[in-house]
């Protein structure tokens, strides 16, 4: 399910997300309905929760060993996959209410893992950071105790049927065996769903610049202070800037990792990730607190260089070889090649990771170039280490 979201729907589509991988109305608890998989193999089913620029994706998913390896040519995909469409359109609600154990019990694995969030100091500071850097924007959305504690059946069985009605549903099936009649199985369940006023996300939705450097501090109780920057771009080729993003912090040959961190000892860790979805590059270090401003400069220094045409040519094929071999590696597990089409299906594209390779190739260092001077910086997010025993 792919939906629109604000703080309270997206806390209560992770709630629902664990309900529905929980259990079922045939298979009431988590012990029944591990058993049922366990006899088909072994098979698995799980779930999962994200956003997805400015919404949010919700997964439910079954795998299986295909028909064609099972004792005598026992057909268990269409088994599988009966049991995963009972937990997703068949749940286990009774007088309105999803089962209230599992409903108090999913509510508070939830709690937990939002509370446990702060002990990683690194992804704290990138989820704050995101949070500015994303201000007024549904990518900006960060869960919270208390809207989730706020949450009642009432809540999630209204957003329950809404995105039955009304998200959109993205089906896939990989694995390349015969499962004719479990794709046939999935198409007919899913035809017969009333469905109204469905949501037709546009994927690619570029954050604005602010028309000043956002620049936010907070101090903690750790030995080591962490640095986020916020880089935006409306650049649209997304492929030139995935190998600029990696040529800049994405490699262990990459300017900020080979300079910043290696040769200037200004960083613990530097690197740069891309959201092509909202046109984002964003820059996480852990620095000491007397090298934050330096190494401030020095990754801007960085990407002036690359601004300004300063790398080999071989830097520049050595990272389009790092990365062909990253995107050719989604043939390791079905589950790769499933998100990559997946992301594929949402750019509005079908590339093969060979034909992306293709398309690396022909970058030129004048793209690289462009695509640099394209950035800007728009936030600056550090948390500054007060003296401290342990981080």
């Amino acid at each position: 399910y792919i939906t629109s979201f604000d703080l309270k729907s997206g806390s209560a589509n992770a709630l629902l997300c664990y309900l529905l991988g929980t259990s079922n109305a045939k298979l009431k608890s988590r012990t029944e309905l591990s058993q049922a998989l366990a006899g088909l193999y072994g098979s698995s089913l799980g779930v999962s929760y994200d956003s997805v620029g400015d919404y949010q994706s919700l997964s439910v998913y079954v795998d299986f060993i295909g028909d064609k390896y099972t004792i005598g040519g026992e057909v268990i995909s269409t088994d599988a996959v009966n049991i995963l469409l009972d937990c997703i359109l068949n749940p286990d609600i009774t007088d309105g209410k999803f089962n209230e154990d599992y409903f108090r019990l999913r509510k508070q694995e939830i709690i937990d893992t939002i509370l446990a969030t702060i002990n990683n100091k690194r992804r704290y500071a990138y989820n704050e950071a995101c949070k500015i850097i994303y201000e007024n924007e549904p990518a900006g959305i960060d869960e919270s105790v208390e809207v989730v504690e706020s949450i009642t059946q009432e809540d999630l069985l209204r957003q329950y049927e809404y995105i039955n009605k009304s998200a959109a549903i993205e089906i896939a099936v990989c694995g390349g065996e015969q499962c004719d009649s479990a794709v046939q199985l999935i198409k007919d369940t899913f035809s017969k769903i009333n469905r109204e006023n469905v949501l037709e996300p546009v994927y690619r939705s570029n954050s604005p610049l602010k028309p000043e450097v956002r620049e936010a501090e907070i101090s903690m109780n750790v030995n080591q202070s962490k640095m986020v920057m916020g880089f935006k771009s409306s650049y649209e080729d997304i492929y030139t800037v995935k190998i600029f993003c990696a040529m800049l912090g994405g490699t262990p040959f990459s300017k900020l990792f080979a300079n910043v961190r290696e040769k200037m000892s200004l960083c613990y860790y530097c690197s740069a990730g891309y959201n092509d979805r909202k046109g984002t590059m964003i820059i996480d270090s852990g620095v000491e607190t007397e090298n934050i401003e330096k190494a401030r400069e020095a990754i801007l220094q960085q990407l002036d260089s690359l601004c300004n045409g300063d790398f080999t040519d071989e830097e520049l094929e050595n990272t389009k070889l790092y990365l062909m071999g990253a995107f050719k590696s989604n043939y390791d597990s079905a589950y790769s090649m499933m998100s990559w089409y997946d992301a594929q299906n949402q750019r509005g594209t079908s590339y093969s990771p060979e034909k992306v390779c293709d398309i690396l190739m022909n970058v030129s260092r004048e793209d690289i170039v462009e695509c640099a001077k394209s950035f800007k910086l728009d936030t600056v997010y550090v948390m500054k280490a007060e003296e401290a025993e342990n981080e």
